[in-house]
């Protein structure tokens, strides 16, 4: 759709960990999975204070719709006490002090780790991980909850990751990686059409070509140089983030995005067009069977060749007809899922980062998820994914952000010289709406969405339409 020129309140009812409602957050005796080979020893965990985080300075590094997620979540956290963001954007500024401070920049983001106090720095996005952070924050002793470039290679190559997958039996398409035009042509004639063609570095979700096109596969490989093809994954696609400790796992709630621009799935793709929490069509099962199958292994290879993943696992699977299947890792929470699994969290997040960044997961109170469903949608500038608009007033925030059970999270704006709102990247916006089931969530988002008035802006109008298994894997 094309965008012509009171926040949520938090849920009071909480899901224990059997299952039931309960008016608080509970806080029982859990029994937690320590990671240890193939095997999963299951042990009760310390009591629950253990798991408290205590009074602790946040700093974000990141700035867009993802980390405005973040920043939200642990200004809702009484035991966060201070919050940072780097460079952040307008909308994180309003509940995070900002500081001008490139991400990927591992000595100047370890000076104002030192500056601020911080207790605690928080990676948002891949590439500050894949520069080295995460191995200069613990080098100087800060708390870091994100893996260090070694680990990171699980999302910064995908051959790596492939490497990593086979090393630990976990299932996943057959591939090749190809760094020549007859390996290319080679692996395109083997695996067949439809031909998935990845790019083998980071590229900031919109390095994956999925299509019937053999001359469009054979450019895309090409342009990118080094890349992973694959076969294709006749199922749905879904995505599991897991907290890790480096020993230990924990697995949030999975959710759907949308990567093709356009309603029906169509047109290229993009980083993501919204997304939607829970699966009511999922197996039950699905975040167990995933832990035992991917997560831990993967932790465990991980671990064995020195590298042990402290952060965010992010595993993207595709639910063939065979059984679960790896389409990526990712080293970082993803974008957009992030704005919905959040949103649903009632724990606290703040210790949650804190207990993975210091190995502590052991200690963690089981979670406990708010009834319902939350929607994203994803407002976009002119022309994105290609060569996206920049500079266009923004407008309607405050009116969306009035709309029941909505909110707005910026992603891709900045301040002008006249101090006005505008865009600065391709996702602008994202828009929350919230319900007791999907379909009010949907609605919810939708009319917020409707408020926003920006130049060439549009979206998505099939967002969680039909929530169920519809969205291809390896798109």
């Amino acid at each position: 759709m094309l965008l012509l020129p009171e926040p949520v309140r938090p849920a009071t009812r909480y899901r224990d960990p059997g299952g039931a409602w309960t008016d608080a957050l509970p806080e029982p005796a859990a029994t937690l999975t320590r990671l240890g080979g193939s095997a999963r020893e299951q042990r009760a965990s310390p009591p629950a204070a253990a798991g408290r985080l205590g009074a602790v300075r946040v700093l974000v590094l990141g700035s867009g719709g993802r980390e405005h997620a973040l920043v939200r979540a642990l200004s809702r956290d009484p035991e966060v006490t201070a919050l940072h963001a780097a460079p952040g954007n307008p909308g994180i500024g309003a509940v995070a002090e900002l500081h001008d401070v490139a991400a990927t920049d591992p000595a100047g983001v370890a000076a104002l780790s030192a500056r601020t106090g911080a207790d605690l720095v928080v990676v948002g996005p891949e590439a500050p991980l894949v520069a080295g952070v995460a191995d200069r924050l613990r080098g100087d002793g800060i708390s870091c909850f994100g893996p260090d470039r070694a680990a990171a290679r699980i999302e910064g190559s995908k051959s790596f990751a492939k490497d990593v997958m086979a090393a630990a039996g976990i299932p996943t398409a057959r591939s090749l990686t190809c760094r020549t035009g007859g390996e290319v042509s080679a692996a395109l004639e083997k695996f067949g059409p439809p031909y998935v063609v990845k790019a083998d570095g980071l590229a900031a979700g919109k390095g994956v070509v999925v299509t019937e096109d053999r001359r469009e596969a054979a450019a895309h490989a090409r342009d990118c140089g080094t890349v992973v093809i694959e076969e294709f994954l006749d199922g749905p696609e879904v995505s599991l983030f897991a907290l890790a400790d480096g020993e230990n796992a924990v697995a949030l709630l999975p959710a759907q995005d949308y990567k093709r621009a356009h309603d029906g799935d169509a047109g290229p793709n993009t980083g993501g067009m919204g997304a939607y929490a829970p699966l009511p069509w999922a197996p039950a099962d699905l975040a167990g069977e995933t832990l035992a199958t991917v997560i831990e292994p993967a932790i465990a290879e991980l671990r064995r060749r020195g590298t042990p993943y402290r952060g965010l696992l992010y595993a993207g699977l595709a639910l063939t007809a065979k059984g679960i299947r790896v389409v990526e890792f990712n080293a970082r929470f993803g974008d957009p899922e992030t704005q919905v699994v959040l949103d649903r969290l009632a724990s606290p997040l703040g210790g949650l980062l804190r207990a993975a960044a210091d190995g502590a997961l052991a200690g963690a109170p089981p979670l406990c998820w708010r009834p319902g469903g939350a929607v994203t949608v994803v407002i976009a500038a002119e022309s994105y994914p290609a060569t996206p608009a920049t500079g266009d007033r923004i407008d309607g925030i405050d009116e969306a952000d009035r709309q029941p059970d909505a909110y707005v999270l910026q992603a891709g704006t900045a301040a002008d010289a006249a101090g006005r709102l505008v865009s600065k990247g391709g996702r602008v916006l994202n828009i929350v709406g919230t319900g007791r089931d999907l379909a009010s969530a949907r609605a919810a988002a939708y009319r917020a969405a409707r408020k926003i008035r920006m130049r060439g802006g549009w979206y998505r109008d099939d967002i969680a339409e039909h929530p169920g298994p519809a969205t291809p894997a390896g798109i």
